[in-house]
């Protein structure tokens, strides 16, 4: 399976989580039988939200203990896509001081676990943050003061050419050009980006995490090959 990168703490627990698979048994789409474009579309993002799940909860886990972490998984649980996603979405930056933040109100008796969540699902979701795809040849790692930051180098003639760096929303829509070598895992921000419908894009972008594109491109190719030769084996 895909590395999932998001050099945090917890190494143990991140290779246990990244042996998880999304595997075709496991699939419910929402209407009927999909095209193989739509099925690639749905397996990676599947495989993608549950990565981020797990390296979400480990992360935290260095901060609270397990009956606290696993409260906020089910609150979590109890949310749809969209609002998960926007959870999902803090960046790497970030996570230490919104952890930090967590632990001492837990602590002080401020609140409790699950009322965090839901006030920090309900703050995500308010700004309309979500999770996008940036593909890219280079190997971008946090800095030393912990940003993790894409910047724009390609002026963009709509923006007044103005340096941008662009991301997509689904897999059918990764930018597959320029041999890329990973896909970074960035938070969307409407308020701030620009979209054309199926790209967007922003002056830098704040990586959550990231996977090996070759890794993730040939799994799901893989893994939607061998459910179409099931299928036909059926017929």
């Amino acid at each position: 399976m895909p590395k999932f990168e998001s050099f945090g703490g917890n190494v143990n627990k991140k290779e246990k989580s990244a042996e998880k698979e999304v595997l075709p048994a496991d699939l419910e789409p929402n209407s009927g039988e999909m095209s193989p474009e739509a099925m690639k579309d749905y397996l990676f993002d599947q495989y993608l939200k549950q990565q981020l799940v797990e390296e979400f909860f480990d992360n935290l886990s260095e901060y609270l203990d397990d009956k606290e972490v696993d409260e906020m998984r089910a609150v979590l649980s109890e949310y749809d896509d969209k609002d998960v996603y926007a959870t999902l979405s803090l960046p790497h930056e970030l996570r230490e001081r919104k952890f930090s933040e967590f632990q001492k109100r837990i602590e002080d008796g401020t609140k409790e676990a699950g009322q965090l969540m839901q006030d920090f699902v309900q703050s995500s979701t308010q700004y309309g943050f979500s999770i996008g795809y940036h593909t890219s040849p280079h190997d971008i790692k946090p800095s030393e003061s912990g940003q993790w930051i894409i910047k724009g180098y390609e002026n963009d003639h709509r923006d007044n050419d103005l340096s941008r760096a662009y991301y997509s929303t689904k897999y059918r829509h990764l930018f597959k050009k320029k041999d890329p070598k990973f896909i970074y895992i960035v938070r969307t921000d409407p308020s701030t980006h620009k979209t054309d419908g199926n790209w967007s894009r922003a002056g830098s972008l704040s990586v959550v995490a990231r996977v090996p594109f070759p890794d993730v491109v040939n799994y799901v190719e893989n893994t939607v090959q061998d459910m179409e030769k099931k299928k036909a084996d059926n017929t």
